[in-house]
């Protein structure tokens, strides 16, 4: 009776060191997970934590955990574009996430086969696995639906119009799906070669066009100026045969022949007081010394 008592007491002992003593287990952070009975996979999710599976089982538990983290996806694309009949080179980029609602981690759990981990007795659901079967192929098909729609050179003139235009169908169509937006949009456009080159093309012609145009309005404003020189000039030249006309009718009024015998004796007047001067005259000074009055006295006082 004593050893059969012992006996299960220490039955007993090793069942509670056993029981103490389960295997550890964690749900990381940005993880959740659930057990995997004899019996399928349980309702309840495990949020992070720490804790042990049962030693003493036949079919042991084990447990699923799936990733809930944000995760960050681009997609390269050659599109072909039927309006150009060219293709263009499309990148596209969208952070992700695991919807909270209890159906779509359901979906997650049930359809997303879990891949092994050091731990034999834990597999994991990586978001990218999920990425891959749920959001890949309806993005990518998205994208190409939307993009096909345009031109290459509407696309690159309304860039940012296409990118919302695209955010907001590949977040309607990933709402039945466990894969949340958070954000996605064009990340980059590389045109055909052929048409960068046209653009630089017309770039060049348009810049050759504005030097065109501004030499053409230089050398319209000199020619105004010149004009407007020329105009000035011909006004002084008029006004200075104006004058000229107007001296030579005063003249011609106020010269009598006394006038013309005064100035005549002024200028012998003028020559006599200098013996050693040399003047060469017209002969038509001889009947009207008064032309040569102003030489006379203009050469007397450069020599002075």
């Amino acid at each position: 009776m004593k050893q059969r008592v012992w006996l299960l007491s220490c039955a007993f002992f090793v069942m509670l060191t056993a029981i103490g003593c389960g295997h550890p287990v964690q749900v990381p952070p940005a993880h959740v997970g659930k057990l995997k009975t004899p019996g399928g996979l349980q309702d309840d999710l495990i949020r992070p934590s720490k804790f042990r599976l049962n030693f003493l089982c036949v079919t042991c538990d084990d447990l699923v955990i799936a990733e809930s983290s944000d995760y960050g996806a681009r997609e390269g694309m050659k599109i072909f574009m039927p309006s150009d009949k060219l293709n263009l080179d499309v990148e596209v980029r969208g952070t992700f996430s695991i919807s909270d609602d209890p159906e779509n981690m359901k979906k997650i759990f049930d359809r997303v086969p879990a891949e092994a981990t050091d731990d034999h007795r834990v597999t994991m659901i990586s978001l990218a696995k999920v990425y891959q079967i749920y959001a890949q192929p309806i993005l990518r098909e998205t994208v190409r639906s939307i993009m096909t729609r345009y031109t290459i050179e509407e696309i690159m003139s309304n860039r940012e119009k296409i990118s919302e235009e695209l955010t907001a169908a590949v977040k309607g169509k990933l709402d039945n799906t466990p894969i949340t937006v958070i954000y996605f949009g064009l990340a980059d456009i590389q045109p055909p070669k052929v048409i960068v080159a046209a653009q630089e093309a017309a770039k060049e012609r348009e810049i050759a066009i504005q030097k065109a145009e501004a030499d053409k309005l230089v050398k319209l404003k000199e020619a105004e100026a010149a004009l407007e020189v020329a105009v000035k000039q011909q006004q002084v030249d008029l006004k200075e045969a104006e004058t000229q006309v107007l001296v030579n009718k005063k003249l011609a009024e106020g010269v009598t022949q006394a006038f013309v015998a005064q100035r005549s004796l002024k200028v012998l007047d003028r020559m006599a007081a200098n013996p050693n001067t040399v003047f060469f005259m017209p002969m038509e000074a001889m009947s009207n010394p008064a032309m040569i009055l102003g030489p006379v006295q203009k050469g007397l006082k450069d020599r002075k």
